[in-house]
């Protein structure tokens, strides 16, 4: 028996001798208590209360307190009937039936036992029931209170149990990372508040979520971008959102703030017609409490991380500064001696070879030391557009092919990796055509939505055959395959003999879904 039943026994048991020494006081009043009625009351109560207060077998707690209710029945009949001082002591013991019956049996039960009884003294005492109700009008006013008492231990004792299961809920989410790693940290939390906010709409707006979950719906998408343009002024407030398609829906919204105070996304708890209760918003601040722990630990990560790639980033770009770039800037220079050392007989015949070599080669190590740029320096901020462009006038320069730029559509911050992923697609994309494709024309079209990058590359030169298109490892259209694919795009190659070749990729923005 745990520390907590036995407490409650002890307490009720408390109560039950307070009401029997109670009855017995006002009985003997009127000099009507027996040495006999005294002797069976105590003894009784005192065998009945160390039984329960002791371990016993199921059918011998369920026989004695039926032996109890039975004993509370002659009891009433000994003293007076429904007028008897025993009465609410008799009544209290059928609350020791209630742990071998369920709610929806216990009530039948208290039913059958209120009216039985004013049958029974009725009967006993040759009078028609009715006109015994009505002698004991009082009797109608104590059910009605015990009711009350019972249909309040029935609640409160529901909601204790309830609260009691959240409690065990928020005690086991102390595991919360290895369970955000298999469901993704987002969904795992809003679900877990949805189930102790007791069903409530809940909306988990984080700024840096592609860290926590590869994707998300539109509605998350719809409201993360809303949060950032219309930033509450308190951390916690009620409010009116728009709904997507325009209804205003009231909010609880709350500002999630990090140990040093920086905010790193919002809370949206939908309210309806009644706001959160103070153990919402207690269970709510037990559940943010784990999120920034989790939060603080996944950035340190992020930042161990990030630290150690731009470490070995860096030796990757001395290694091939030293290397390849110092081996290709020497053979430039031999290619120069060796023009200029050509005999004059072979000069005319030989010379645009060299010269040609000599131009390749300047253009493998202007490429090289461009990547070694971008190696050392990973967290670049540059301007996409511009970049693009920059890009496509370096790639078709001293060339025939005339570039075509179009974009469509501004967004002030796009994370660096889809930026890496769009400039190298084009990057890649462009080169083919300069190689491969014999184009007078390539025509770059890039629109951003709040939904997502949509990106076409167009090209008027001879094409490919569409064996040759999805021939893996072809013009390296398998990394771009995987460069769009690891950030939940998708990729298109259409291509026909004569006709030209078109790239079409989409990638979705803050890893909503794509629309394709």
């Amino acid at each position: 028996m745990s520390l907590h039943n036995r407490t409650s026994l002890y307490l009720f048991f408390g109560s039950r001798w307070a009401l029997l020494l109670s009855g017995l006081i006002l009985y003997s009043k009127d000099g009507r208590v027996t040495p006999g009625l005294l002797l069976a009351a105590v003894l009784f109560q005192t065998i009945y209360s160390l039984l329960q207060l002791n371990k016993m077998r199921r059918k011998v707690a369920i026989m004695a307190a039926i032996v109890d209710v039975c004993f509370g029945i002659y009891l009433l009949g000994l003293t007076g009937g429904l007028s008897s001082p025993f009465l609410i002591y008799s009544f209290t013991g059928l609350l020791m039936v209630k742990p071998f019956v369920s709610w929806r049996q216990y009530y039948p039960i208290l039913l059958v036992y209120v009216a039985g009884i004013p049958f029974l003294f009725a009967m006993t005492s040759g009078v028609l029931i009715y006109k015994y109700v009505l002698a004991h009008f009082d009797y109608g006013f104590i059910v009605f209170a015990f009711f009350c008492l019972v249909s309040l231990i029935h609640y409160v004792q529901q909601d204790v149990r309830k609260q009691f299961r959240k409690l065990i809920m928020i005690y086991s989410s102390r595991q919360m990372t290895s369970q955000a790693m298999k469901q993704g940290m987002i969904s795992y939390v809003e679900e877990l508040l949805q189930r102790l906010l007791d069903g409530r709409e809940v909306i988990l707006c984080m700024e840096s979520a592609g860290r926590y979950e590869k994707m998300q719906s539109w509605k998350y998408t719809y409201f993360m971008n809303y949060m950032k343009q219309n930033r509450p002024l308190s951390q916690k407030i009620y409010t009116q959102l728009p709904s997507p398609t325009g209804e205003a829906l009231p909010y609880y919204v709350q500002v999630l703030l990090d140990r040093s105070g920086k905010k790193y996304g919002w809370l949206l708890v939908k309210t309806g017609k009644n706001e959160l209760s103070i153990l919402h918003k207690i269970y709510i601040q037990f559940i943010l409490m784990k999120l920034e722990t989790f939060h603080f630990v996944n950035e340190e990560l992020l930042d161990a991380q990030e630290t150690a790639v731009a470490l070995e980033r860096d030796a990757i770009a001395q290694n091939i500064h030293d290397g390849i770039a110092q081996e290709l800037f020497f053979i430039s220079i031999q290619l120069f001696q060796l023009k200029n050392a050509l005999p004059p007989d072979v000069r005319e015949e030989t010379l645009p070879y060299v010269m040609e070599i000599e131009k390749k080669v300047k253009e493998s190590h202007r490429d090289i030391r461009q990547f070694i740029i971008e190696l050392k320096d990973e967290k670049r901020k540059f301007n996409l557009h511009s970049a693009i462009e920059k890009l496509l006038h370096r790639v078709t320069e001293h060339t025939e092919v005339v570039p075509i730029f179009e974009n469509i559509g501004w967004t002030a911050h796009e994370q660096l990796d889809i930026e890496e992923a769009i400039y190298h697609l084009v990057e890649e994309a462009a080169n083919n055509v300069i190689k491969h494709a014999k184009a007078k024309h390539i025509h770059v079209r890039i629109e951003v939505t709040s939904v997502q990058w949509s990106i076409t590359i167009k090209d008027d030169g001879i094409g490919m055959q569409t064996s040759e298109v999805y021939e893996q490892g072809r013009f390296g259209l398998r990394g771009m395959e995987n460069r769009i694919k690891a950030l939940n795009g998708a990729i298109s190659f259409h291509s026909e003999a004569a006709m030209g070749t078109t790239v079409t990729a989409y990638i979705p923005r803050e890893r909503s879904i794509a629309y394709v």
